[in-house]
């Protein structure tokens, strides 16, 4: 066995439904870090989170229409299979012990500035900031806002990138009222979500 370690970017979210917003951060963050592999994981409840999202089915079926064409993208449907609430620590731990061999991989959270304001509220983020560190896009221009009270794990993963700022609930409401959201959201997520009238 050689000395080679597989950088892994872990994007959960809720993602109802997926959009260009998540693409977006998630390529971005790939390329500027040389990441091996995404594992996109739509989360079965998030505990920070008010609302109850789509049936995890659902979700699951539309992100798989997003990434498919994208390279070394993989869906996880674990979260959605356990019982809610969801707590990210519990799945890298899984995947550490039962997917990847944890001295081969490096698993690495993707996650978009704007998380950063709850961060520390995620169930012991301490470990979860040391198996895997975060890489986090961010505008230029706003880094700064959060460097002093942020560990240097965090600091370490600010990556200067493009932001697209783009909303589910934003785009949950414009579904609502007919518009059209064919710039928000890939075209064959928009289908399935008229297919199966889920907004």
């Amino acid at each position: 066995m050689g000395d080679f370690v597989k950088h892994i970017g872990f994007l959960g979210g809720t993602f109802d439904p997926i959009h260009f917003g998540h693409i977006h951060l998630g390529i971005s963050l790939q390329e500027a870090h040389g990441l091996d592999e995404v594992i996109v994981c739509p989360t079965a409840c998030s505990p920070l989170k008010k609302s109850l999202p789509k049936d995890g089915k659902h979700r699951l079926e539309m992100i798989r229409l997003a990434i498919t064409e994208i390279p070394h993208w993989h869906l996880l449907d674990w979260e959605v299979k356990q019982s809610p609430p969801s707590y990210t620590i519990d799945t890298i731990r899984y995947l550490l012990k039962n997917v990847y061999h944890q001295g081969d991989v490096q698993m690495h959270l993707l996650i978009a500035e704007d998380a950063l304001d709850n961060l520390m509220r995620w169930k012991e983020i301490q470990e979860l900031l040391e198996i895997a560190p975060p890489l986090i896009g961010c505008r230029d221009s706003l880094r700064q806002r959060h460097d002093f009270i942020l560990s240097s794990k965090v600091q370490a993963g600010i990556t200067n990138t493009k932001v697209l700022e783009i909303s589910a609930t934003e785009i949950r409401d414009r579904l609502k009222k007919g518009l059209y959201c064919g710039h928000l959201v890939p075209a064959k997520v928009l289908d399935y979500i008229t297919l199966h009238q889920l907004y």
